[in-house]
């Protein structure tokens, strides 16, 4: 199809949760693994790069066959180095034209959105006009900062919910753009991104430990639908027109 890797970012220190990318979630017993587990199915784990300061965190890859990233110990440790440094540090040393970025930390965002992800950016950036993908929620609600209501008018003139204009909720499940453009703007975003509608599982993203229990809650929901699944008609032949990927191996 095009040559895309997924990078997987993880890393030992966090702020919130105590070694949160070892938490146990669904059938796995850490959350790397299980995004690992999800992203096998819809791509060649030589294409994913799991980023890591942490030896034992790039282990955790070995079983599912995926490529490891020895990360920079100043581009892991307690966010001494801008964010910036972090994206352009990891993407300068995977070879592969196009980059996925995408986080264990939205466990809920189901392999077949990521096979309809790649398609779409196949689609919309390398064969059309935008230049990058981000995963969004649409968000009918009601937006407020200290100065005041921001996309409703809160007087007798309020808008029902469902006329409410058209905001989108980043989920942090994942950011696709062309490696150099990347470099070159230092993030995973460009001007003109196509906003790809994810469904409100993908958006659960594990912040604090609250967000994790809401998680696995709902993982019954993700497993009541069967979203583990992929359509066999939508899925990618990623040995075709990968030669570059073919070439870097």
């Amino acid at each position: 199809m095009y040559d895309l890797a997924v990078i997987i970012p993880v890393r030992r220190g966090s702020s919130r949760i105590s070694e949160k990318c070892l938490l146990p979630f669904g059938d796995q017993e850490t959350l790397i693994e299980w995004k690992l587990a999800q992203l096998t199915k819809v791509i060649d784990p030589r294409r994913i790069y799991i980023s890591s300061e942490d030896e034992a965190f790039l282990e955790l890859g070995d079983r599912f066959g995926v490529s490891r990233h020895h990360r920079p110990r100043h581009l892991a440790i307690d966010h001494i180095a801008p964010f910036r440094d972090v994206i352009t540090g990891i993407v300068r040393d995977i070879p592969h034209t196009h980059i996925a970025w995408s986080t264990v930390v939205c466990p809920l965002m189901a392999p077949q959105e990521y096979c309809d992800a790649f398609r779409t950016y196949h689609d919309e950036v390398i064969c059309g006009d935008h230049d990058s993908l981000l995963g969004v929620n649409l968000s009918k609600d009601y937006y407020w900062s200290r100065e005041g209501a921001l996309n409703y008018e809160a007087t007798r003139n309020h808008t029902i919910s469902q006329d409410l204009p058209d905001w989108f909720k980043v989920t942090n499940s994942l950011y696709m753009a062309p490696r150099q453009q990347i470099l070159a703007r230092e993030y995973f975003v460009g001007d003109n991104p196509v906003l790809q509608s994810l469904s409100k599982l993908a958006g659960v993203d594990i912040d604090y430990i609250e967000d994790y229990r809401i998680a696995r809650a709902l993982h019954a929901v993700y497993a009541e639908d069967n979203m583990d699944a992929v359509d066999p008609e939508t899925a990618i032949n990623w040995a075709a027109g990968g030669s570059d990927f073919l070439m870097a191996m």
